[in-house]
């Protein structure tokens, strides 16, 4: 009996009723937004403004296509109105609403008005809705040099 006092009485405390709370369930992370198919758009930097064409396929979160851009005036003899002229290739990793992408225009296209350079351009843009990206973008020409605070702004033609 001595001992039985000793070591705290001998009985095990009852076990507790309430079952233990799960932790919180982890959401799905968001889906990738759709982003294939035709849009058109407004580029604005340090050289001036471009009107923008996209033609995009999406297969899961990498997006590829071709690009388009035009100088807004392309008239008025300035460098921006040759420069701007350009056909190329568009790429990109979308994450959610993100699309991180390159824009990349070789030298020496058939057609481009200034075939010795070539141009590269990367950013950002976020998909606000089905129709609507907004984004930012830095690059270069090589013939014409960086393109800083760029602003970029596109819609989803039917």
């Amino acid at each position: 009996m001595l001992l039985t006092l000793a070591c705290g009485g001998g009985r095990a405390p009852a076990p507790s009723m309430t079952a233990p709370t799960p932790p919180p369930a982890v959401p799905p992370p968001a889906p990738n937004a759709a982003l294939a198919g035709s849009w058109l758009g407004r580029a604005t930097d340090s050289q001036g403004d471009t009107d923008v064409s996209w033609s995009l396929t999406q297969t899961g979160d990498t997006v590829t296509g071709t690009v388009t851009t035009q100088a807004v005036n392309r008239d008025d003899g300035s460098c921006n109105s040759c420069h701007r002229n350009k056909s190329g290739s568009v790429s990109g990793v979308m994450s959610g609403t993100t699309l991180t992408l390159t824009m990349f225009f070789a030298a020496g296209v058939d057609g481009d008005p200034t075939p010795a350079c070539s141009a590269t351009v990367t950013g950002t843009a976020t998909v606000a809705d089905e129709r609507t990206l907004r984004g930012v973008y830095s690059g270069a020409d090589t013939c014409e040099g960086a393109f800083a605070n760029g602003s970029l702004a596109m819609a989803r033609q039917p």
